[in-house]
């Protein structure tokens, strides 16, 4: 009898380790920044030189039951935080920072995920960590129907709901904030061009968020592709660029971008020209930037990559800035 019901408690052991599903993903960037920064015309910002090293570290543990999986993140950083938090401004530097911390399952077909975890990077605004978001999505026919949500005010942090799909190749998305703000989506290729539009519509005027919209063109040919890319903001609205034109510590204001990239001897190289205007103000004069970057993979299993910006201001009270920054990364 005890034989049997030891056999019975192994058996039950195993069963429930062959279930559950637990991996470890992760990823180390080691940089190394210089700075020189140029006095400015009016003689306000003084000329300067700086060298930093960066550490940053992150591993994710996903556990998995059936449908139903938790993930969390963590993140070591010694320089300035990645992602910005939920006001849009970089959070300063940080010494451990949880990245995402959520689960998620499917009840009847509808995927529920709910915690904590970052959005999307995009033209028009950095990804940015949030707690208590909320969200739940369901597919039929091929149309997705999305609601979200996250803590807080509801004039703060509007609730959502997004409809996507896709029709003859195009992907379409469409998403209502109960504030009656919109936010609408249009991607597709036409004869090898790849094209990306984006509309975000505000309901109600103010004197930091109005309407905008971006568009981003690229087309391969040769082995290279061609870039461009554009985000155009209303009034003296603002908005927060990634993607394209990279994370901005600040708000910032139109933004309008060219680029090209192809592989040579095993090394990706991409360079880019672009013009930001700092608050789209009557009296602010765009900011030019030139940036160029270099990635090849080592034997080591890590990522090299150089990036030099050279920026060139436009008002007298702004400094000319040069930055390089040395990288290795490795993800696992």
């Amino acid at each position: 009898m005890k034989k049997q019901l030891l056999i019975a408690a192994v058996a039950a052991t195993m069963a429930t380790v062959s279930i559950a599903d637990v991996s470890i993903t992760g990823s180390g960037k080691l940089n190394y920044l210089n700075t020189d920064v140029s006095a400015s015309a009016d003689g306000t910002v003084a000329a300067s030189t700086s060298n930093a090293f960066g550490t940053d570290l992150a591993l994710t543990v996903t556990g998995k039951s059936g449908d139903t999986s938790v993930v969390f993140t963590q993140e070591f950083n010694d320089q300035a935080s990645v992602e910005p938090s939920v006001t849009g401004t970089q959070q300063g530097t940080v010494s451990m920072q949880t990245k995402a911390a959520y689960m998620k399952s499917n009840i009847a077909g509808v995927n529920v995920k709910a915690g904590s975890w970052i959005s999307s990077d995009t033209n028009m605004s950095n990804g940015t960590i949030a707690d208590g978001r909320f969200s739940a999505d369901y597919t039929v026919s091929g149309v997705k129907v999305q609601y979200e949500d996250r803590n807080g005010e509801e004039l703060a942090n509007p609730s959502s709901f997004t409809v996507s799909g896709a029709v003859q190749g195009v992907s379409l998305s469409h998403e209502m904030f109960v504030n009656e703000d919109t936010d609408t989506k249009v991607s597709g290729s036409i004869a090898g061009v790849n094209i990306a539009y984006r509309a975000y519509d505000v309901d109600t005027a103010a004197t930091t968020t109005q309407d905008k919209e971006s568009i981003v063109v690229d087309y391969t040919t040769n082995g290279i592709t061609l870039t461009y890319a554009d985000v155009d903001v209303d009034g003296i609205g603002t908005t927060t660029s990634d993607a394209f034109f990279g994370t901005q510590a600040s708000p910032v204001g139109d933004m309008t971008g060219f680029g090209v990239s192809t592989a040579i001897a095993g090394n990706t190289i991409a360079l880019k020209s672009y013009t930001i205007n700092p608050d789209n103000a009557a009296t602010s004069s765009d900011d030019d930037y030139t940036k160029v970057v270099i990635t090849r993979p080592l034997a080591s299993g890590a990522t090299f990559e150089a990036t030099y910006t050279d920026k060139d201001a436009g008002n007298n009270d702004t400094a000319d800035q040069e930055t390089l920054d040395l990288e290795l990364a490795v993800k696992f």
